[in-house]
């Protein structure tokens, strides 16, 4: 039974005061709550849980000025976003990352960026928390959203995955493909990085 990285909705409730959008809270207070108040609980239980958040890296990879775009092909596990495309590359903390939580976070998000795409990371700086309550998925995560500048070497699941290198405008274009939480990064970014 898989077990994942989780900390009470309230936690979070009251950090974003109940709203969706990304969120450039302190990381050092991340951190501390995330330490103080997380836990594992069985992945089965945390997908059904409102009560509950998962903490989910999502990770942004940019090289040269452009963005990774992945589209997620019907091999994948995650039936509930064939088809869309997403900006994040990231996925659930588990027990085996480690039993400290903001060290299984690090780990978790290490282990995850290396395992979907072959990038060599040149810089990576924290953005954000994530929150989406949009859909009974999203209710159950949360996202802490890191920007990576990258060297692309490919893809680690060629079969898991299409992927492009986009600009902001180009992405905008495809908006009604993306996943939710890749609409509210894409709003974040155009606005951090107006044209």
């Amino acid at each position: 039974m898989e077990q994942v990285l989780v900390v009470p909705t309230k936690i979070i409730d009251d950090l974003v005061n109940g709203t969706d959008g990304i969120f450039p809270i302190d990381l050092e207070k991340l951190r501390d709550l995330i330490e103080k108040n997380a836990f594992f609980i069985d992945r089965e239980i945390a997908e059904n849980d409102e009560t509950l958040h998962q903490l989910i890296p999502y990770v942004l990879m940019r090289q040269q000025g452009k963005f990774l775009l992945l589209r997620r092909t019907k091999k994948q596990q995650e039936r509930r976003l064939h088809g869309k495309l997403s900006l994040g590359v990231g996925g659930h903390i588990n027990l085996g990352d480690g039993d400290a939580p903001w060290r299984a976070f690090l780990k978790g998000m290490e282990r995850e960026m290396h395992e979907e795409v072959n990038v060599e990371v040149l810089q990576l700086s924290y953005v954000g928390l994530l929150n989406d309550t949009s859909s009974p998925v999203s209710r159950v995560h949360v996202g802490l959203v890191y920007l990576a500048e990258v060297k692309f070497l490919g893809l680690n699941e060629p079969d898991m995955f299409d992927f492009w290198f986009m600009d902001l405008k180009e992405i905008e274009q495809r908006r009604e493909e993306l996943e939710g939480w890749s609409k509210l990064a894409l709003d974040f970014l155009k606005k951090l990085m107006p044209n």
